[in-house]
C-alpha cells in the first residue's frame, strides 16, 4: 500500500501528464531488492516554469505545502501534508538531467507506479554527487538480483554518456575476489556480460 501523500502526487502528475517515477529506496522492489526506508523520492519530468508552478498550485488544492519556491533549474524540493513529506526531483540524479532514452525506457512497476529502467537507475546510484557505501551495495545486489535481465549494451552506453565507466569498472572489481564455487561462478557471469557489452 503506498501512501496517502504519494498517491495524491501521482493522481496529480497524471492528470498534468507528467512522466513521474519513484526513486531511491523506495524504488528498490522494483530491482528484486529490498530495503527499509522512510523516504519517498519521487522525480517528475518539467519542461517548463509554468508547468511546475501549476503542479505546486494543484499540490496547494489538495494539502500539500512546500516552504520553497521552487525553479525549473533546481534538482529538487520537498512537499508536506498528508501526515508525510516527499522529496520532489526534477531530474533523475543531481549529475543529469532527464533525456529522450531514459525517458522512452521507463517501466511501469506496479498499478500507476512508475520507475526508470534498471540501467538508468544503477547510473543515478553512480553519478550522485554524495555517493556512499550504501549506494555502492546497492549497486552491486542491483547487478546481481538483475544479472539476467540488464541491457548490458545500453548500460555500457549510459556509463559511457555520463562519463562514469571509470567508476563503474572500479565497483565492479568485487566481483573478481575470490569467494566459494558459487559466488565465483556468477561474479565471472556479470564480468563476463559486462566485458562483452563493448
Amino acid at each position: 500500500m503506498i501512501s496517502n501523500l504519494l498517491q495524491t502526487i501521482l493522481d496529480i502528475t497524471s492528470h498534468f501528464k507528467i512522466k513521474t517515477v519513484i526513486i531511491g529506496g523506495l524504488a528498490l522492489p522494483a530491482y528484486n531488492m529490498a530495503r527499509t526506508t522512510l523516504d519517498i523520492d519521487i522525480c517528475i519530468k518539467i519542461n517548463t516554469q509554468k508547468q511546475l508552478n501549476l503542479f505546486v498550485e494543484a499540490l496547494k488544492e489538495k494539502g500539500i505545502h512546500t516552504k520553497q519556491y521552487p525553479k525549473i533549474n533546481h534538482d529538487l524540493f520537498t512537499v508536506y501534508g498528508k501526515h508525510s513529506e516527499a522529496e520532489i526531483w526534477l531530474k533523475p540524479c543531481d549529475a543529469f538531467q532527464w533525456d529522450d532514452q531514459m525517458v522512452e525506457k521507463i517501466k511501469l512497476f506496479f498499478g500507476d507506479i512508475f520507475v526508470l529502467a534498471v540501467e538508468d537507475y544503477i547510473l543515478t546510484k553512480l553519478a550522485r554527487g554524495d555517493r556512499s557505501s550504501v549506494d555502492i551495495d546497492d549497486i552491486l545486489k542491483i547487478i546481481i538480483a538483475n544479472k539476467d535481465t540488464i541491457n548490458w549494451k545500453y548500460l555500457h552506453f549510459r556509463l559511457d554518456w555520463a562519463g562514469l565507466e571509470r567508476d563503474f569498472k572500479e565497483i565492479i572489481k568485487a566481483f573478481e575476489i575470490d569467494f566459494n564455487d558459487n559466488v565465483r561462478n556468477m561474479s565471472n557471469d556479470i564480468l563476463d556480460k559486462f566485458k562483452n557489452s563493448f
